[in-house]
């Protein structure tokens, strides 16, 4: 067999955030095809999600795919350990990340997206990692502009202008800084291209993050936000960054020191609400939630908090963001792709919930 060009996808690889819906569906990707996979983990995480998610996904192949996963320990805080962990890897796939909008989370926000991010890019260097991928945001980039001749809103893209104080969120200020380091690193020698994904839907019975969409589904409520977001299959994040890797080693430009939006489809929260009930066999929400509704919600979270300490289920920002209708511009990725295509959104849903929540 001959030996793969360092860089290259079959090259050993270090998955960070690999106990997430991404990093298992890029574990799974590659233990398919064999490739040697080095997985990160926290000291003391469980791996038993990712596990039966492999068992299920390998069948046969199982056994001797997860004997061939080699686990190592370290915290995106240690680049030392983070160090140890890239020994003899060629690639990283850097998925870790943090998800939150609720108030207070700033900080570890902060910790995890941009210093944690700063601290890969670091030992990435010092290792001699030959490619790094990074997993980045929509929530990243510049918000919508106004077309100066027409009047229209134009849709987000890698050129929007970011401004930090425009509606960027706390997750968003610390993905925007994460992926600054990113491009840091792309300046002192680190070969790098970074993907920004709108919404991720994987599995229904996965369920963090987007997963509270199904639970929220499953629940049968009659209301439905009026806004809408851009949505994609984790599998097709997965796919996407495949293909721009072989783009990459067939010598194509354009790509290393780039970014892409990742997005399939604009889709109206309501119908993925919709979608999502009738997959799960629940009641289709009927009513929109307006403005004044989502007034009383937020503050009513924001009381319950509190009252009892806890974080507030619902935050104003959330609630003006669920108001809001976003578009993405993909055609840079399309022209650096021409090739590929992305799954419906509704067949996505359709498939997730085939399982139930279970």
């Amino acid at each position: 067999m001959t030996e793969p060009t360092p860089g290259h996808g079959p090259s050993k690889e270090l998955v960070t955030g690999a106990t997430g819906l991404l990093g298992m569906e890029r574990l799974g990707y590659r233990l398919e095809r064999g490739w040697p996979t080095v997985a990160l983990r926290r000291v003391g995480s469980d791996v038993g999600r990712v596990e039966a998610f492999l068992r299920e996904r390998l069948g046969e192949e199982f056994a001797a795919a997860w004997s061939g996963l080699e686990w190592r320990e370290a915290d995106l805080s240690d680049v030392g350990a983070l160090e140890e962990a890239m020994e003899g890897c060629a690639r990283v796939f850097h998925a870790a990340g943090r998800v939150s909008f609720r108030p207070g989370d700033e900080a570890r926000l902060k910790a995890v997206n941009a210093v944690g991010t700063a601290n890969v890019v670091n030992a990435a260097l010092a290792s001699g990692i030959r490619r790094l991928v990074h997993i980045s945001s929509v929530a990243a980039l510049g918000r919508s502009s106004v077309d100066p001749e027409t009047g229209d809103r134009l849709p987000v893209s890698e050129r929007s202008d970011w401004a930090e104080g425009a509606g960027a969120s706390p997750y968003g200020v610390s993905k925007h800084a994460g992926e600054m380091e990113v491009w840091r690193g792309v300046a002192e020698g680190l070969a790098a291209f970074a993907v920004n994904p709108t919404v991720i839907l994987g599995d229904a019975r996965y369920a963090e993050s987007s997963g509270l969409i199904y639970r929220r589904a499953a629940k049968g409520g009659r209301f439905f936000p009026i806004g809408g977001n851009g949505y994609v299959a984790v599998a097709d994040v997965v796919a996407v960054v495949a293909a721009l890797d072989d783009a990459v080693d067939q010598g194509r430009e354009g790509i290393l020191g780039e970014r892409f939006v990742v997005s399939a489809e604009d889709v109206l929260h309501g119908d993925v609400m919709t979608w999502a009930a009738e997959g799960l066999g629940a009641s289709v929400p009927t009513r929109p939630l307006t403005g004044w509704m989502l007034g009383l919600a937020w503050r009513a979270a924001w009381l319950a908090a509190a009252v009892t300490g806890r974080p507030p289920v619902l935050t104003r920002d959330l609630a003006r963001n669920t108001q809001s209708v976003h578009c993405y511009d993909t055609s840079k990725l399309q022209t650096a792709l021409p090739d590929f295509r992305f799954s419906p959104i509704r067949e996505v849903i359709r498939q997730a919930t085939a399982r139930g929540l279970t």
